[in-house]
């Protein structure tokens, strides 16, 4: 009896191929639990305590400088003979610039702001590092599990060409040693992808641990990202940090207008001379200013710097935006991208099915053509190159809404409470 059925049947066995794997919804619990990690990370409980330094120098911002205090004991001994002591006390109070103790505590508050929307920056980056490096593992993880697939079919495909070439007489054996040479080298290269994608997988994971400070022992969290539809311009960090940047330029400008007021200050003079003739107190009142008038131009300087600094936050907060919906069309366009590539993988697959049945139906009736194994291994590399589209489309979908984590609202990262 002829092997050529048994060949038939187990590449039709081999040939099929699993469905995809139906795309898990984003649950409340894992995206909670994806922040979770995030915030835990080392790079963020480092900004939490920058935000701590700057709100404690707002306590020390717009307060009155010390009061100053005198004192002078003096000794006058005469040409005639006569002396006398003096004592001298004297307190003086400086007196800010107009203007200058509420540009400090609006430069305080500025500062504060700063360091929250650079908290929720950082934290919009790392989760978005984060999300990548996961994607970037599960697609790797998706290739191998196709390439394994395509591994055992080919395994199957050598097995059945080693018991063919064993019951083989005449000259078709060399030409199925040849089919059997040319399997023997697809799973090599196979065989070297799996290998490549596991290393890939490996960094990947290693890369997201890396920026949780997580230990290799330590399990990673679900792949979680938002929705273009989730983005909300206003509210992006980049836009809070461009806000805060103005307002700290505002409070530069107040303290440069009051640089170029003078400053002043009151004291209080008491004295008591004794001498011969008695005791003489003096009691005085002084008031004391500068004149401004070289900081005057160095005012004007800081002035045109702070304006230079606004405009600067400005064109930022419009570059912000501009990136903003570069990322979410960037994200709509890896969705559609990778539904028309399951689509499209969907009807390849159907056509490579019907086209293999028409080719085992012509082999089995004897029909002259090319070797039948290198068919059919030919149709299921096919297979497998329309599943690997697929992953790597809906891995590009998966890189595009990680991105969007530098986008979402800075609600989403609250530093932690102290």
């Amino acid at each position: 009896m002829s092997p050529r059925p048994l060949l038939i049947a187990l590449l039709v066995v081999s040939s099929s191929v699993p469905s995809r794997r139906a795309e898990a919804a984003t649950s409340p619990d894992a995206a909670e639990e994806f922040l979770r990690v995030v915030s835990g990370a080392p790079a963020l409980q480092a900004a939490a305590r920058r935000i701590d330094a700057a709100q404690q120098r707002t306590g020390a911002a717009g307060l009155l400088p010390d009061p100053e205090v005198e004192g002078m004991v003096s000794r006058m001994n005469g040409a005639m003979g006569e002396r006398s002591d003096m004592y001298e006390v004297s307190v003086r109070q400086p007196l800010p610039r107009r203007g200058e103790l509420s540009a400090q505590r609006e430069r305080a508050r500025a500062a504060v702001a700063m360091a929250e929307a650079d908290y929720a920056l950082m934290a919009g980056e790392l989760a978005a590092e984060t999300a990548m490096a996961l994607a970037e593992a599960e697609g790797a993880t998706a290739r191998l599990a196709c390439v394994r697939r395509q591994v055992d079919r080919l395994d199957a495909v050598l097995r059945s060409l080693d018991t063919r070439l064993a019951t083989s007489t005449g000259g078709m054996g060399g030409v199925r040693l040849a089919d059997r040479l040319t399997v023997q080298t697809r799973l090599a290269a196979m065989r070297l992808m799996l290998e490549n994608d596991q290393r890939m997988a490996d960094d990947a994971a290693a890369e997201a641990r890396g920026r949780l400070g997580l230990s290799p022992d330590q399990a990673l969290p679900a792949f979680v990202a938002p929705l273009p539809a989730d983005i909300d311009p206003v509210a992006a960090p980049a836009l809070l940090a461009a806000s805060a940047r103005t307002a700290e330029a505002d409070a530069m400008a107040g303290m440069a207008k009051a640089a170029a007021r003078p400053m002043t200050a009151v004291g209080l003079r008491y004295e008591r001379e004794r001498n011969s003739m008695g005791n003489e107190n003096t009691v005085g009142v002084a008031l004391m200013s500068d004149f401004p008038w070289r900081s005057r131009r160095a005012s004007r300087a800081e002035l045109e710097a702070a304006s230079a600094e606004r405009a600067a936050a400005q064109a930022e907060a419009t570059s912000a935006t501009y990136r903003i919906r570069s990322a979410v069309t960037r994200a709509e366009r890896a969705a559609r991208l990778a539904e028309s590539s399951r689509r499209v993988s969907h009807e390849t697959l159907a056509r490579l099915e019907a086209e293999l049945d028409a080719f085992l139906r012509a082999a089995s009736a004897g029909s002259p053509g090319e070797s039948t194994v290198l068919m059919t291994v030919e149709l299921l590399e096919k297979a497998t190159e329309a599943e690997i589209q697929v992953i790597a489309a809906e891995q590009a979908e998966r890189t595009a809404r990680a991105e969007l984590w530098r986008y979402v609202s800075a609600a989403r990262f609250p530093p932690p409470a102290r």
